[in-house]
C-alpha cells in the first residue's frame, strides 16, 4: 500500500473511531472508497487482510446505507464491490436513514408512552422521567425538521 493510501486509511480509521465504528469496517470502506473502479471481493480481502467471510459480513452493514454496491459481471462468479464516491450523497443518505429509522420509531412509540402515563399517579421521580421522555420526543421532532431543511439544501446543491 502506498503512502497516499495509508494516510487516507489512517484518516478513515480515526474518523470511524470518533463515531464508534471499528477499524475493520473503516479499513474495508476506506480501501473501497479509494478504488476508482469496482474491485473483486477476493482482492479486497487480500488488500485488507480480512477473510472473505468477514468482508461479506461487513459489506452487509454498508449496503443498506448505499455506501457500497455488489456487482456481478456476466461470465464470472466473482463478486465485485464499489463504494459510493460522492460524499454529499453519502451524507444525504445517512440523514435519510436516521429519519426513516430512529425518528420514525420515536414518532410511532413515544406518543403512546406519553399518553399512557400522562394521567397516571406518578412519583416525583417518574414525572421527571416522563418529562425527560417528552423532551426527547420534542427534540426528535426538531431534529426531523432540521434534517428536512438540510435535505432541501443538498437537493439545491445538485
Amino acid at each position: 500500500m502506498d503512502p497516499l493510501e495509508q494516510e487516507m486509511l489512517d484518516f478513515y480509521r480515526t474518523a470511524g473511531r470518533l463515531q464508534g465504528v471499528d477499524d475493520s469496517l473503516c479499513t474495508i470502506l476506506g480501501v473501497l472508497f479509494l478504488e476508482p473502479r469496482e474491485i473483486p471481493m477476493d482482492e479486497l480481502a487480500r488488500k485488507t487482510g480480512y477473510s472473505l467471510a468477514s468482508i461479506c459480513n461487513k459489506i452487509r452493514i454498508f449496503e443498506p446505507a448505499g455506501l457500497v454496491k455488489r456487482i456481478r459481471k456476466p461470465g464470472t462468479k466473482k463478486v465485485y464491490l464499489i463504494a459510493e464516491k460522492d460524499v454529499l450523497k453519502i451524507l444525504r443518505r445517512g440523514l435519510i436513514l436516521k429519519q426513516e429509522s430512529v425518528i420514525k420509531l420515536a414518532k410511532e412509540r413515544i406518543p403512546i408512552i406519553l399518553e399512557k402515563y400522562k394521567d397516571k399517579k406518578l412519583t416525583q421521580e417518574q414525572r421527571e422521567k416522563l418529562k425527560i421522555i417528552e423532551n426527547y420526543y420534542k427534540g426528535m421532532l426538531k431534529f426531523e425538521e432540521i434534517i428536512k431543511e438540510i435535505l432541501k439544501k443538498f437537493d439545491e446543491a445538485r
